[in-house]
């Protein structure tokens, strides 16, 4: 799944994770171990891209990374190539 951050409204695309498709809106990451009652609770949110043409719309369900979040912390994080 891709992950976006959102930066006050501002979206943009900083890698992918593994993340699978029949995760619910919200996905809690156990941070020290399986029996961590620490979480990181990520948002998993719906995502529009308005093409060029009036109909060309796409919708994608994403991960958002919020300030103050690290995306290190989902599973199988890859950032984005250089």
């Amino acid at each position: 799944m891709k992950v976006y951050r959102d930066d006050g409204g501002e979206r943009s695309l900083i890698g992918r994770a593994e993340i699978p498709d029949d995760v619910g809106v919200v996905l809690d990451v156990e941070l020290f171990g399986a029996e961590s009652n620490i979480k990181d609770r990520f948002v998993i949110a719906t995502i529009t891209h308005l093409g060029p043409e009036p109909l060309e719309i796409r919708v994608e369900r994403a991960v958002l990374v919020a300030q103050g979040q690290f995306p290190e912390f989902l599973p199988g994080w890859q950032p984005l190539s250089s």
